[in-house]
C-alpha cells in the first residue's frame, strides 16, 4: 500500500504529539481490511470513501470500489465509509478481523484516527 512522504508523516505525528488526533487503526488491521475488500465475493461489489486527516473541513472523497490502487496512504485515513450489498457480510468481516467500527447515518464507518470529543459508538 502507499505510504505517506516524510514531510507529511512529521505533519502528522506532531498532529497526534499535540493531541488533534488519536489513533484507532495501525497499517497491518488497514491491510487486513484491505485485503478483505478484495477477497470479498462479487455480489457484495464493496465501496468505500475516505476522509484524510488533512482534508478540509466537511471534505471526504467520492465513493470507489478499487481497493487495489485507490486507498489513500492509510497512515492519513482519519475513516473509511464501507457500503456493500449486505451489511451483515460487512459486519461479520470487520468482526473476523476485529477491525473496530461505528455506524454512521446508517453507514459503517471504520477509523484510523478520533479527533478530541469525537468518539464514536463502537459496533
Amino acid at each position: 500500500m502507499p505510504r505517506l512522504d516524510e514531510a507529511d508523516k512529521k505533519r502528522l505525528a506532531a498532529m497526534v504529539k499535540r493531541g488533534d488526533l488519536h489513533p484507532v487503526l495501525n497499517h497491518s488491521k488497514w491491510a487486513e481490511l484491505r485485503s478483505e475488500m478484495l477477497a470479498a465475493p462479487r455480489v457484495e461489489h464493496p465501496r468505500f470513501r475516505a476522509r484524510s486527516v488533512f482534508a478540509p473541513p466537511g471534505f471526504c472523497s467520492d465513493w470507489d470500489s478499487e481497493f487495489y490502487y485507490h486507498i489513500h496512504p492509510v497512515e492519513e485515513l482519519e475513516w473509511l465509509e464501507l457500503k456493500t450489498a449486505s451489511p451483515a457480510w460487512l459486519h461479520e468481516a470487520l468482526r473476523r478481523n476485529s477491525i473496530p467500527f461505528s455506524v454512521e447515518e446508517g453507514i459503517v464507518r471504520v477509523w484510523g484516527y478520533t479527533r478530541p470529543g469525537l468518539q464514536p459508538q463502537w459496533v
